[in-house]
């Protein structure tokens, strides 16, 4: 398992993030995820996962809410990232809203 950081992140860069612009950050330089809501940037930490760098990229650019509640029961995963990965929550797509 990764060193925990001692910060857990506290706040965002911005906010109502949307899911389209997540899913553009999914290469091993530029790597976003969804957690409960929250984006992240979790670019640096690909190399520290503990599954390795395939395991991070194959879900890279997506709400990982469900996968991974599912197999970190328990863990709080805030301790393992740098205040500044919290970029923002995810918020409403405006290219999915209609009049």
């Amino acid at each position: 398992m990764a060193s925990p950081i001692v910060a857990a992140p506290t706040h965002a860069i911005t906010k109502n993030v949307p899911m389209s612009e997540v899913s553009r950050h999914c290469t091993p330089s530029d790597c976003w995820f969804v957690i409960e809501n929250k984006v992240y940037n979790l670019t640096e930490f690909v190399d520290r996962h503990p599954g390795g760098p395939t395991t991070v990229l194959k879900h890279a650019g997506k709400d990982v809410t469900k996968m991974f509640l599912d197999i970190h029961k328990g863990i709080k995963y805030e301790q393992y990232l740098r205040p500044e990965a919290y970029i923002g929550d995810l918020g409403l797509d405006p290219d999915l809203m209609t009049d």
